[in-house]
């Protein structure tokens, strides 16, 4: 059902979740025990969570996943007006993430649409490596990303406890905006706006969960090209894969946007990902890489 990384061009990391999950009773015994446990330095955690989630969007690049996409559209009202589930094999060329089709609805593309699919999917891959031999730069590396790294830098992390998160102890911290920090682009200006908690696992030093929400509407051109409204969120989660490094697993997320003063747009949209391979380009295309 988010890629491997978030997608700045859909704003697919921009989700208004409902936040009842928050309320769910904890044991009490459980809390008081965490409640009293020593934090280990707070700083420190920070530092090494930061550097670490920098390493982490970089080894991203090297893999190929499953991606299990479904995409809700809602009415005014909160109700579900259409569904639509996909499959895609992610990869990434250049920085810049690339998406095979595999299936929609649980079926396989017919045989016309998976030869589209694999046109478009050589196509990319041409241009990248005709650009790769002209010893151009990809500039795909320097666009602007939505990632949690960003996250991380333009906010400040307040209250660590330690809760349990699925049978483990980890520490969970409130953020908010870092009001010394001044933006210097608009995904940095989009993520600014963002307040939430994030669990880390301390003796990892990995982000496992993050859940943010909008504190103000964002708008592109004033609002003249779009605008996504204050309260839309999401949910995003990493977790070991192979036993060996953190990659992302799961993305959840609820916006309410305007286009062109024009159209309105709500939705839900959550990803799972799965499968993670190193990846090859004779993955994707069944031929040998150049």
């Amino acid at each position: 059902m988010v890629n491997c990384r978030f997608d700045s061009r859909v704003f697919r990391a921009l989700l208004a979740l409902p936040w009842t999950f928050l309320l769910l009773p904890t044991l009490t015994a459980q809390q008081d025990n965490m409640i009293h446990r020593p934090l280990p330095d707070i700083k420190q955690l920070l530092s090494d969570v930061q550097e670490n989630q920098k390493q982490l969007e970089s080894l991203v690049d090297q893999y190929s996943c499953t991606e299990d996409e479904e995409v809700r559209e809602l009415d005014k009202d909160g109700k579900v007006k259409k569904t639509i589930a996909k499959e895609y094999m992610d990869f990434y060329l250049g920085g810049q993430l690339v998406r095979r089709e595999v299936k929609k609805d649980g079926k396989p593309l017919t045989a016309d649409q998976q030869k589209k699919e694999d046109n478009h999917i050589e196509k990319r891959i041409r241009e990248y490596d005709q650009k790769k031999a002209a010893g151009g730069e990809d500039g795909t590396n320097k666009k602007e990303k939505i990632d949690v790294s960003t996250v991380l830098r333009v906010s400040n992390f307040t209250h660590p406890h330690w809760e349990e998160f699925r049978r483990q102890e980890v520490i969970v911290f409130d953020f908010a905006p870092n009001p010394a920090y001044k933006p210097r682009n608009r995904t940095e200006d989009l993520l600014h706006k963002l307040v939430g908690a994030l669990w880390v696992d301390d003796q990892a030093r990995q982000v496992v969960r993050l859940e943010a929400h909008l504190s103000d509407s964002f708008k592109l051109a004033g609002g003249l090209l779009a605008s996504i409204h204050k309260g839309s969120s999401l949910v995003m989660e990493q977790a070991r894969t192979n036993g060996e490094v953190w990659l992302p697993s799961y993305v959840d997320a609820h916006f309410s946007a305007r286009l062109l003063l024009l159209s309105s747009a709500l939705g839900d949209y959550a990803s799972k990902f799965s499968d993670y391979k190193k990846f090859r380009v004779a993955t994707v295309t069944g031929k040998p890489a150049k």
